[in-house]
């Protein structure tokens, strides 16, 4: 069962984070039919989302827009508070040679950048950016946090995509080291860390969450919080036709010139909306005729 899950190491003052979503970024990839490097990228990017999740407050959201020259073109992911995750990638149909034997993501995304959006509620959203470092995003993901956030943290992910090209192991950790946390603490953590191995080796020997944090940090975690993760896309019929009025008018008088029905494709699950002519020239009576012409 997919779970993302937030803990505190029992003797030192680490905030640990444990995740496994194969089933989720198993659903991603089904959903746009990516092959195999284009999944692990894919995954990642969701898992990251995800374990930045964890830190938000009822109600709120993170985004994570990977932006890279590579063949990929770029990966999207969204998470919230309880656990939900979606994701798309522009280029699915992408697959390069092993780098190490392992999946070359770095390749397949390139040199760019990493942005990361927040609804935390408020009028405007957060934005950050950073440069990426590696493109394979874990590392990515912890540089954005030391310097955008100020928030250290250690980050791995992991994703495995057998040779079917079904995703059999997906997920990964962030440890954050607290107030409070000693000096030695932190060199016995960061050593730790170099020699550990890929969290896709231990969800397919088996770990759950809490064996993943506790592998991580080499000492028992007191578990905090837990949730069920969940592929989920609240994309519906009426946000269609919101982003449709959002175009503008120019937009949608062009669409009634041009075609009889319109076919919206929502880019994170894939699904299909068609609005017919008089749908449209409803909107646009609606949302841009004079009220006193209405």
């Amino acid at each position: 069962m997919d779970a993302l899950v937030k803990g505190m190491a029992k003797e030192e003052a680490l905030l640990v984070v444990g995740l496994v979503d194969t089933e989720a970024v198993q659903r991603a990839k089904s959903a746009h039919d990516t092959y195999p490097t284009a999944s692990a990228a894919l995954g990642r990017v969701m898992s990251g989302a995800l374990l930045l999740s964890s830190l938000l407050k009822g109600g709120q959201k993170v985004m994570l827009q990977v932006a890279g020259d590579g063949p990929l073109a770029g990966v999207v992911a969204e998470a919230d508070w309880a656990g939900r995750v979606r994701g798309y990638v522009k280029k699915p149909h992408v697959h390069l040679g092993p780098k190490d034997g392992k999946l070359d993501v770095g390749r397949a995304i390139g040199k760019g950048f990493l942005n990361v959006i927040k609804d935390l509620g408020l009028r405007e959203y957060y934005r950050g950016t950073v440069p990426l470092q590696t493109g394979e995003i874990a590392m990515d993901l912890a540089y954005y946090l030391n310097t955008s956030e100020q928030f250290p943290a250690a980050v791995s992910l992991g994703v495995y995509v057998d040779t079917d090209n079904s995703v059999k192991a997906a997920g990964g950790f962030l440890v954050h080291p607290l107030p409070g946390a000693s000096e030695g603490a932190i060199e016995y953590l960061e050593n730790r860390l170099k020699g550990i191995r890929p969290v896709s080796a231990m969800i397919l020997d088996g770990m759950g969450t809490r064996e993943i944090m506790e592998e991580a940090v080499g000492l028992p975690v007191d578990i905090r919080e837990e949730k069920a993760v969940l592929y989920h896309c609240p994309c519906t019929r009426d946000r269609v036709l919101d982003a449709i009025v959002a175009l503008g008018k120019a937009e949608i008088e062009d669409l009634i010139r041009t075609r009889e029905t319109t076919s919206i494709e929502c880019r994170f699950c894939r699904k299909s909306y068609a609005v017919s002519l008089s749908e449209l020239r409803l909107l646009l009576i609606n949302a841009y005729s004079d009220p006193a012409e209405k």
